[in-house]
């Protein structure tokens, strides 16, 4: 028996347009990271490679059409569940949008923001992860 049973691929985006990256909240009655301050993000299928994941995620939680600006990071992280916990290996890229579409919320997420460098540190996204926050703040701005 694994030790990770929940162990999974996933990516994470950080959209950047002009001086600003989009943060999403997700959804309370979400079953991973519930009522939490993130970036778009999304599990890697098993057909998939982490690049094209990334496309896709982008269009499923966002509705906006993305170009890959470099990846950032990859890591190891545990994420809170309502069901057991979950592990994921995940994959940052920073990217832009190619379009001028308005983002769009879909049942995974609750609010999205559009945030300055000066405004990720503040108290109403206090639940970002401090890993990501630090990704951000290294690679965003």
């Amino acid at each position: 028996m694994s030790d990770y049973p929940n162990y999974r691929v996933s990516v994470e985006l950080i959209i950047k347009n002009n001086d600003k990256i989009l943060l999403a909240k997700r959804a309370d009655d979400a079953d991973v990271a519930p009522g939490q301050w993130c970036v778009p993000a999304g599990k890697v299928k098993y057909d998939e490679i982490p690049i094209v994941a990334a496309l896709r995620e982008a269009k499923e939680e966002t509705g906006l059409d993305i170009a890959i600006i470099s990846e950032v990071s990859c890591r190891t992280s545990k994420i809170k569940s309502k069901g057991e916990d979950a592990y994921r290996l995940i994959y940052t890229y920073l990217v832009k949008p190619t379009t001028d579409d308005k983002e769009q919320i879909n049942e995974e997420h609750s609010e999205f923001a559009w945030v300055r460098k000066d405004e990720v540190a503040h108290e109403c996204f206090s639940s970002l992860s401090p890993n990501l926050r630090d990704i951000i703040m290294k690679n965003a701005f």
